[in-house]
Protein backbone atom coordinates (compact mmCIF):
# COMPACT_ATOMS: atom_id res chain seq x y z
CA UNK A 1 0.00 0.00 0.00
CA UNK A 2 1.51 3.31 -1.07
CA UNK A 3 0.62 6.91 -1.81
CA UNK A 4 2.58 9.26 -4.06
CA UNK A 5 1.81 12.96 -4.17
CA UNK A 6 2.51 14.95 -7.31
CA UNK A 7 1.42 18.08 -9.15
CA UNK A 8 1.60 19.13 -12.75
CA UNK A 9 0.42 21.90 -15.04
CA UNK A 10 -0.36 22.10 -18.73
CA UNK A 11 -0.76 25.29 -20.77
CA UNK A 12 -2.40 25.58 -24.14
CA UNK A 13 -3.24 28.46 -26.46
CA UNK A 14 -6.45 28.29 -28.47
CA UNK A 15 -7.37 30.71 -31.29
CA UNK A 16 -10.88 31.01 -29.86
CA UNK A 17 -12.36 33.42 -27.29
CA UNK A 18 -12.58 32.32 -23.63
CA UNK A 19 -16.38 32.00 -23.87
CA UNK A 20 -16.06 29.36 -26.58
CA UNK A 21 -13.37 27.40 -24.70
CA UNK A 22 -15.39 27.61 -21.47
CA UNK A 23 -18.51 26.37 -23.28
CA UNK A 24 -16.62 23.27 -24.46
CA UNK A 25 -16.09 22.40 -20.77
CA UNK A 26 -19.59 23.39 -19.63
CA UNK A 27 -21.71 21.60 -22.24
CA UNK A 28 -21.78 17.83 -21.47
CA UNK A 29 -22.24 16.71 -25.09
CA UNK A 30 -19.32 18.85 -26.27
CA UNK A 31 -17.09 17.87 -23.36
CA UNK A 32 -17.60 14.16 -23.90
CA UNK A 33 -16.27 14.52 -27.46
CA UNK A 34 -12.81 15.53 -26.21
CA UNK A 35 -12.72 14.20 -22.65
CA UNK A 36 -13.35 10.46 -23.16
CA UNK A 37 -10.10 8.71 -24.12
CA UNK A 38 -11.41 5.15 -23.74
CA UNK A 39 -11.84 4.48 -27.45
CA UNK A 40 -14.62 2.07 -26.58
CA UNK A 41 -18.37 2.15 -27.02
CA UNK A 42 -20.31 5.14 -25.74
CA UNK A 43 -19.47 5.47 -22.05
CA UNK A 44 -21.89 6.08 -19.21
CA UNK A 45 -21.43 9.85 -18.84
CA UNK A 46 -23.32 12.42 -16.79
CA UNK A 47 -22.48 16.02 -16.00
CA UNK A 48 -24.23 18.57 -13.79
CA UNK A 49 -22.04 21.61 -14.52
CA UNK A 50 -22.67 23.90 -11.56
CA UNK A 51 -20.98 24.53 -8.21
CA UNK A 52 -21.70 21.41 -6.16
CA UNK A 53 -22.65 19.46 -9.28
CA UNK A 54 -21.19 16.06 -10.08
CA UNK A 55 -19.65 14.60 -13.22
CA UNK A 56 -19.20 10.86 -13.80
CA UNK A 57 -17.66 8.83 -16.58
CA UNK A 58 -17.69 5.05 -16.53
CA UNK A 59 -15.94 2.90 -19.09
CA UNK A 60 -14.76 -0.68 -19.04
CA UNK A 61 -12.63 -1.00 -15.92
CA UNK A 62 -12.50 2.73 -15.09
CA UNK A 63 -14.69 5.17 -13.19
CA UNK A 64 -14.18 8.94 -12.90
CA UNK A 65 -16.19 10.94 -10.36
CA UNK A 66 -15.84 14.70 -9.98
CA UNK A 67 -17.50 17.49 -8.00
CA UNK A 68 -17.36 21.10 -9.20
CA UNK A 69 -16.17 23.38 -6.38
CA UNK A 70 -15.91 26.80 -8.07
CA UNK A 71 -17.02 28.10 -11.46
CA UNK A 72 -16.51 31.62 -12.78
CA UNK A 73 -18.12 32.01 -16.21
CA UNK A 74 -15.50 32.15 -19.01
CA UNK A 75 -12.62 32.41 -16.47
CA UNK A 76 -12.21 29.52 -14.03
CA UNK A 77 -13.27 25.98 -13.14
CA UNK A 78 -12.13 24.22 -9.95
CA UNK A 79 -13.08 20.64 -9.18
CA UNK A 80 -12.06 17.60 -7.18
CA UNK A 81 -12.14 14.11 -8.60
CA UNK A 82 -11.26 10.50 -8.07
CA UNK A 83 -10.38 7.69 -10.42
CA UNK A 84 -11.30 4.09 -9.66
CA UNK A 85 -9.43 1.43 -11.65
CA UNK A 86 -9.98 -2.29 -11.35
CA UNK A 87 -12.57 -1.49 -8.66
CA UNK A 88 -9.87 0.13 -6.48
CA UNK A 89 -9.37 3.81 -5.71
CA UNK A 90 -6.42 4.82 -7.90
CA UNK A 91 -6.16 8.57 -7.28
CA UNK A 92 -7.76 11.64 -5.73
CA UNK A 93 -7.13 15.08 -7.26
CA UNK A 94 -7.81 18.79 -7.07
CA UNK A 95 -7.77 20.44 -10.50
CA UNK A 96 -8.19 23.97 -11.79
CA UNK A 97 -8.70 25.40 -15.24
CA UNK A 98 -7.95 29.06 -15.77
CA UNK A 99 -8.84 30.87 -19.00
CA UNK A 100 -7.16 34.15 -19.90
CA UNK A 101 -7.95 36.21 -22.99
CA UNK A 102 -4.99 36.81 -25.30
CA UNK A 103 -4.75 38.89 -28.46
CA UNK A 104 -5.07 35.66 -30.46
CA UNK A 105 -7.73 33.91 -28.37
CA UNK A 106 -7.35 32.12 -25.02
CA UNK A 107 -4.56 30.85 -22.84
CA UNK A 108 -5.73 27.83 -20.83
CA UNK A 109 -3.75 26.79 -17.75
CA UNK A 110 -4.64 23.44 -16.20
CA UNK A 111 -3.13 22.65 -12.77
CA UNK A 112 -3.62 19.41 -10.86
CA UNK A 113 -2.42 18.11 -7.51
CA UNK A 114 -3.02 14.43 -6.81
CA UNK A 115 -2.52 11.54 -4.44
CA UNK A 116 -1.76 8.43 -6.52
CA UNK A 117 -2.55 5.23 -4.66
CA UNK A 118 -0.92 1.80 -4.67
CA UNK A 119 0.78 2.21 -8.06
CA UNK A 120 -2.56 2.11 -9.91
CA UNK A 121 -1.96 5.54 -11.49
CA UNK A 122 0.89 8.06 -11.71
CA UNK A 123 1.62 11.68 -12.60
CA UNK A 124 3.35 10.89 -15.91
CA UNK A 125 0.38 8.92 -17.20
CA UNK A 126 -2.05 11.59 -15.99
CA UNK A 127 -0.02 14.43 -17.54
CA UNK A 128 0.06 12.65 -20.92
CA UNK A 129 -3.67 11.91 -20.73
CA UNK A 130 -4.50 15.50 -19.87
CA UNK A 131 -2.32 16.71 -22.74
CA UNK A 132 -4.17 14.39 -25.12
CA UNK A 133 -7.53 15.66 -23.88
CA UNK A 134 -6.50 19.29 -24.33
CA UNK A 135 -5.26 18.50 -27.86
CA UNK A 136 -8.64 16.90 -28.61
CA UNK A 137 -10.32 20.01 -27.18
CA UNK A 138 -8.49 22.04 -29.84
CA UNK A 139 -9.84 19.69 -32.51
CA UNK A 140 -13.41 20.04 -31.24
CA UNK A 141 -13.10 23.83 -31.14
CA UNK A 142 -11.81 23.86 -34.73
CA UNK A 143 -14.66 21.63 -35.90
CA UNK A 144 -17.15 24.10 -34.42
CA UNK A 145 -15.78 27.11 -36.31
Amino acid sequence: MSVEHDSFSVRREYPHPPAQVFAAWADPARKLRWFDLSGGPAPDYRCDFRVGGDETLRTSGLAYRATYRDIVQDERIVYTYEVVAQERLASVSVASVQLRPTPGGTELTYVESAAFLDGLDDADTRTRGTGTQLHRLATVLEEER
